[in-house]
């Protein structure tokens, strides 16, 4: 797509956003794209914690974690792809046994050093994510 086309669309009268995506060849614009790259594909108001690579390949499971999995706004865990399967193996079974879904992530676009991160479906007011 030409980018004098991407401009024509955002100055469209209002039109729904099937007919926005229409004229974008079907392809729905991603929105935060930088953002979502370092939060493992989320954006970062859905983030309740995240560790970093390092953190995860601690021996230890951090307590915060585990709380945040037990959070009734977690609706799923996301792992770092390029992480070993031994580093990332106890926040698996951390994640089965709260009940909770995991999902590993690999995708040669992520940035930052996120390892592991604990979502919402919504918009949350968590002013540190980090541990």
């Amino acid at each position: 797509m030409t980018t004098d086309r991407a401009n024509e669309i955002g100055t469209l009268s209002p039109k729904s956003r099937l007919v926005q995506a229409l004229s974008l060849g079907g392809r729905v614009p991603e929105l935060k794209k930088e953002e979502r790259m370092l939060y493992l594909g989320e954006l970062k108001e859905r983030v309740i914690r995240k560790l970093s690579k390092k953190q995860v390949a601690n021996p230890s499971i951090f307590p915060e974690i585990k709380e945040a999995l037990k959070d009734k706004r977690t609706i799923k865990m996301l792992i770092n792809g390029d992480l070993s399967y031994k580093f990332t193996d106890k926040y698996i079974k951390l994640a089965k046994e709260v009940g909770k879904p995991f999902t590993i992530i690999h995708n040669s676009e992520l940035k930052g050093d996120t390892g592991l991160a604990v979502i919402s479906d919504q918009a949350i007011d968590i002013t540190n994510i980090d541990i």
